[in-house]
């Protein structure tokens, strides 16, 4: 198994010499580190321990260089606390534990050096216990060891693995990940960048992008521990060879140090976050503990990178040590991150470890963050950052249904899809072909609809169905409500939809009207009146439509109409004179009918409509 191991502890505790000890490689590379004695930059080195591969990454331990060490803790998989016996727990000390706390990193194991020039070893182990009681370092092993005579090194080794054992799997999500923390380019060989690989694998011959720049980089060459791979996998210390990806310089954008590679299609950066943000009780010692100010900008550390973020709390106006809330972070430069990550917040100064965070939305809108809604929303997600479940539960809560992709995320398209099928077989989701809903949601909807649909029959009695568009339901969803109605026995029409009960009542209000009309249409026979000289006002035109769709007047035209039963009469004496005949033009049937032209061609045309009739040229015969 492949994974990275990192240092942490105050400085001059012998971080450097312990790593030189274990692996026999000097991380400190740079010139003015070997002349200081003091680490600046991070440093590399590789350990194998059984079957384990282990990339090791050493922090520098001195105050002014706390933001090279929080760059070195991104993706580590356990940690090694080098805690000097002659000087015991200093500043540093408890500032790296925050830094290791807010990052999630639990699994610690703890090198007592310098055992060689202590004279009292227990003793400093108990002081160190007791330095220790309350925090999550508590149980983590104590190891004595001395990187000068080699005492302890080998039980080391032992308690590294056996801490190692507890590890959780790393898993191959197929989104790949790296934090660029080196850049340079050799000759002739064009770019090459080192990193920590989390969350995939990179093969050879993969384009990558840059983010946040977005510039698209083929991998060349790939390199683990100074030895040529195919294939990169998560875990891994990795060296990418990328010839056309450009490195940053004054007025020409690149590649540099807190960029981030990843496949492409798999997000964007973002400059805003929704977070849980924790702050640890104990004080860092030398530090005077003060409240963290809803507004105050800090600086944002986060893999390799960093930049100034406004912080917004939820509900609050100071966040004091111990305590933790929610809060929105408005970053100045947009930077890549995916949900779950973890995050450090320093003061504007660079002198102070403030707070944590863990994020629960990468792309969220600034407006309304302080509202009941948003808080409703990012709680749950806060008792369960790394949930898939929770995850989706809370879009479908918010959002009432699944989008198509979920970029900006850690987990594999195999775990997404497998989530939603879980969801799905709990009922918690209704899948309607590529739409995923909230079920409790559309359940409701549906019952929106039929209320919305029985108002309107109440309302308008006189009319058959309520017209689609309203509704109440999105555009994209309309179709699938339709056909759910239609399965609970609702009736579509060109006219709208009607409930399965539904039938054509005259509203009272105008029954005298509608009586009226029809009583004249009925003494009129085949020479009605002008369909407008019927409905001099809005009431007379009411009672017309409604008696038009319940059937008892017949629309000939948009002029003429005449009532059910004079076309009951004017039908059979056409079939009877058909009948006797076999054919007749329109104007023997006219003559048949006893009527005008005006009215005896609209009414065969709707003859030949109902399948009565049927013209051949200028006859007409019986269907």
């Amino acid at each position: 198994m492949h994974l990275v191991l990192g240092t942490a502890g105050h400085i001059d505790h012998g971080k450097s010499s312990l790593v030189k000890a274990l692996t026999g490689s000097d991380p400190d590379r740079l010139p003015e580190e070997k002349a200081r004695g003091v680490t600046i930059e991070l440093g590399f080195a590789h350990l194998s321990l059984d079957e384990h591969e282990i990339g090791i990454v050493d922090v520098p331990g001195h105050a002014d260089f706390v933001n090279n060490m929080v760059a070195g803790v991104g993706a580590l998989n356990l940690a090694l606390f080098i805690i000097a016996a002659d000087d015991g727990w200093m500043p540093q000390s408890e500032e790296h534990l925050h830094i290791l706390t807010y990052m999630g990193i639990t699994h610690i194991v703890i090198a007592l050096t310098k055992t060689d020039i202590c004279e009292d070893v227990p003793f400093s182990i108990e002081m160190l216990r007791d330095e220790l009681r309350d925090t999550p370092l508590k149980k983590a092993p104590i190891i004595p060891v001395s990187s000068i005579t080699g005492e302890g090194i080998e039980e080391l080794k032992k308690a590294l693995l056996k801490e190692i054992s507890t590890c959780p799997e790393i898993q191959d999500q197929g989104k790949p990940r790296l934090s660029i923390d080196r850049i340079f380019s050799p000759k002739g060989a064009g770019t090459v960048v080192t990193g920590t690989l989390t969350g995939g694998a990179i093969k050879q011959g993969d384009t990558l992008i840059l983010q946040p720049l977005g510039n698209l980089a083929k991998v060349r060459y790939i390199q683990n521990h100074s030895q040529a791979l195919d294939t990169a996998l998560p875990g891994m210390r990795t060296a990418l060879n990328l010839p056309d990806l450009p490195i940053n310089a004054p007025g020409k954008p690149g590649a540099q140090r807190g960029n981030t590679l990843c496949m492409p299609n798999t997000g964007t950066p973002t400059d805003t976050l929704d977070i849980e943000i924790q702050r640890l009780a104990r004080p860092i010692p030398g530090i005077k503990p003060r409240a963290l100010r809803h507004m105050e900008t800090c600086i944002l550390h986060h893999g390799s990178s960093r930049c100034q973020a406004r912080v917004i709390l939820h509900g609050r106006t100071h966040l004091q040590p111990g305590e933790k809330c929610l809060a929105q972070l408005r970053l100045d430069t947009p930077l890549y991150f995916l949900t779950g990550d973890r995050l450090v917040l320093r003061d504007g100064s660079q002198t102070s470890t403030l707070a944590g965070g863990v994020v629960l939305d990468t792309h969220p809108t600034r407006q309304g963050f302080r509202t009941d809604a948003r808080s409703q929303f990012l709680l749950p997600r806060a008792e369960h950052p790394d949930d898939l479940h929770v995850y989706l539960k809370t879009l479908l809560t918010r959002d009432h249904q699944l989008p198509s992709s979920f970029p900006n995320t850690p987990w594999s398209d195999t775990s997404i899809r497998a989530a939603i099928e879980s969801l799905i077989s709990e009922k918690s989701i209704t899948q309607l072909n590529d739409l995923l809903l909230d079920t409790a949601w559309w359940e409701t909807q549906i019952a929106s609809a039929q209320k919305t649909i029985q108002d309107w029959h109440t309302a308008h009695p006189d009319l058959p169905a309520i017209p689609i568009d309203q509704l109440p339901i999105s555009q994209n969803l309309l179709p699938h409500l339709i056909q759910q109605l239609e399965t609970k026995g609702y009736k579509t029409s060109t006219q709208g939809i009607s409930a399965p009960n539904h039938n054509l009542s005259l509203p009272a209000e105008i029954s005298t009207q509608a009586q009226s009309i029809l009583d004249t249409l009925n003494q009129s026979g085949l020479q009605p009146p002008n369909r407008s000289s019927l409905t001099p006002d809005p009431k007379h035109e009411q009672a017309m439509l409604f008696l038009i769709r319940s059937g008892q007047v017949i629309e000939l035209d948009p002029k003429i109409v005449i009532s059910a039963s004079t076309l009951a009469a004017a039908t059979e004496k056409v079939r009877r004179h058909l009948t006797a005949h076999g054919q007749a033009t329109a104007s023997e049937l006219k003559q048949c009918l006893d009527t005008t032209r005006k009215i005896a061609m609209p009414l065969l045309e709707h003859l030949d409509s109902l399948g009565v009739t049927q013209r051949e040229e200028n006859y007409r015969k019986l269907l």
